[in-house]
C-alpha cells in the first residue's frame, strides 16, 4: 500500500571484536582526547557508563571500569579478528591500481558521486543537483584508502575504517576527524 518512501533514517552500529564499547583516551591521540563508541546498538546503556567513566579519567581518579572498556586493548580473544580485518585492510589499498568507477564527470548523474582516475590519482566527484561539480581527493584522510560513492546515503564512506563523508566531503562519522581534501572550488558544467 505504501507507494513512495519520504523519509529515510540510517546509522552505523559499531561492533568491536570482544563486544566491548570503547570509552577512554583515544588511542594516539592527544591526552585530552577522550572517545566514547562502538556501542553495537546498546548507546543508553554505553551512554550511562561513558558519563561516569569519562569525568573520572578527565579528573584523574582511579575507575574500575577503565581497563574493561579501554580503546587500546587487544585481547587474546579480538587477537584473530584483529589480523583478519587488517588483512583485509590492506587489501583495500590495491584500489590505487584500479580505474574509476567512470571515465568522465560528465557521466555522473545529478545529484551523485563517483571516483574517477587522473593520471596517477583518484579524484572523488560529487555532481549537484545544478550540474555543479565539487571535487575532492578520493583518499580517506584517516589512513589513506580510497572512498567509495554511498547512493542509498549520498555520502563518500572508507571501506577501511568506516569513515564517512558529506557529499561535500565533511566528515559526518570518523575515526577520520578532517574533511576529505577539496581540489578545485566548485566548476559548474552543463
Amino acid at each position: 500500500m505504501a507507494q513512495t518512501v519520504e523519509y529515510r533514517w540510517s546509522g552505523q552500529v559499531l561492533e568491536p571484536v570482544d563486544g566491548m564499547a570503547f570509552i577512554g583516551h583515544n588511542p594516539g591521540d592527544e591526552p585530552n582526547v577522550f572517545i566514547a563508541t562502538g556501542d553495537s546498538g546498546h548507546g543508553m546503556t554505553h551512554g550511562t557508563i561513558a558519563g561516569m567513566l569519562l569525568t573520572d579519567l578527565i579528573s584523574g581518579r582511579e575507575n574500575a571500569w577503565a581497563k574493561l572498556y579501554d580503546p587500546a586493548r587487544v585481547t587474546a580473544r579480538a587477537a584473530g579478528e584483529f589480523a583478519r580485518e587488517n588483512l583485509n585492510v590492506a587489501t583495500k589499498y590495491a584500489e590505487y591500481l584500479t580505474g574509476g568507477d567512470t571515465s568522465s564527470p560528465e557521466m555522473i548523474h545529478l545529484d551523485s558521486g563517483a571516483v574517477l582516475r587522473r593520471g596517477t590519482s583518484k579524484v572523488a566527484v560529487y555532481r549537484d543537483e545544478s550540474g555543479a561539480f565539487h571535487e575532492f581527493s578520493a583518499v580517506c584522510p584517516h589512513l589513506g584508502c580510497i572512498v567509495h560513492w554511498n547512493h542509498a546515503e549520498k555520502s563518500w564512506d572508507c571501506p577501511c575504517h568506516g569513515s564517512r563523508f558529506s557529499k561535500y566531503g565533511e566528515v559526518l562519522n570518523g575515526p577520520a576527524i578532517t574533511n576529505m581534501q577539496a581540489l578545485s572550488q566548485e566548476t559548474v558544467r552543463k
